[in-house]
């Protein structure tokens, strides 16, 4: 009678051979990429905030787990969360990593992507004269291909268009608030007022003259008030 594993396909067949063999220690280390795995993937969907992910891998720190904090390093800047991520790297001169959390006023520095949710939404589109919202959700693919964008134009316009980011996912609320039916969209609002909305995976040289445009609305409605 054949083994239960020759029914195996080939590559559950290798994968089984190779835990049968592995020594205590691999399979301890086995089971810690496991563990960052789900971490990561829970922290994409947006269902870990920042400062939980940062407390959960300073435990990596505390428990001398560096080839967690840095596989964890190596994910995190080849993903779209790496941009304004307030969690820092640092290595000295032995190569070990430490961990240091920014607090939010550091993070705003430099026009990074504000994170938005219900509890701030309305708080914030006050707050900017000009305020672009991405509307995204972790499984959808074409937001992570506009993400990077959204961080360039951060980046580049500084406090003449604040950039904001809004998974719909967790916040639901506002997402049938503003009738999107489909994203990524683009919620622009100009002095707390919607005034436009764009849909769709839109490259910068695209998307940019676009939002140019309520810039010099801006300008001209100052020009007027001067005349």
């Amino acid at each position: 009678m054949a083994n239960w594993d020759e029914k195996l396909p080939p590559i559950m067949r290798e994968r089984l051979a190779r835990i049968k063999s592995e020594t205590p220690e691999e399979a301890q280390k086995r089971r810690d990429i496991e563990g960052l795995d789900f971490l990561l993937t829970e922290f994409y969907r947006g269902l870990l905030q920042p400062q939980e992910l940062y407390q959960r891998l300073k435990k990596y720190e505390d428990e001398g787990k560096q080839f967690l904090l840095t596989e964890a390093k190596t994910r995190l800047k080849s993903s779209f969360k790496w941009r304004g991520l307030p969690i820092e790297f640092n290595e000295d001169g032995n190569g070990r990593l430490t961990l240091e959390f920014k607090e939010k006023a550091e993070q705003e520095k430099g026009g990074l992507v504000l994170e938005l949710d219900s509890s701030n939404f309305d708080e914030e589109i006050k707050k900017h004269p000009l305020l672009v919202v991405d509307c995204w959700a972790p499984w959808c693919a074409p937001c992570l291909m506009v993400a990077p964008v959204i961080e360039e134009l951060a980046r580049d316009y500084g406090d003449k268009i604040r950039f904001g980011r809004l998974n719909i996912d967790m916040s639901q609320s506002i997402a049938v608030k503003y009738r999107i039916m489909s994203i990524p969209t683009l919620l622009i609002f100009q002095n707390g007022q919607l005034v436009g909305q764009k849909v769709g995976a839109l490259p910068r040289k695209v998307l940019e003259p676009e939002l140019a445009k309520y810039l010099k609305i801006d300008t001209d409605v100052g020009r007027g008030n001067n005349a």
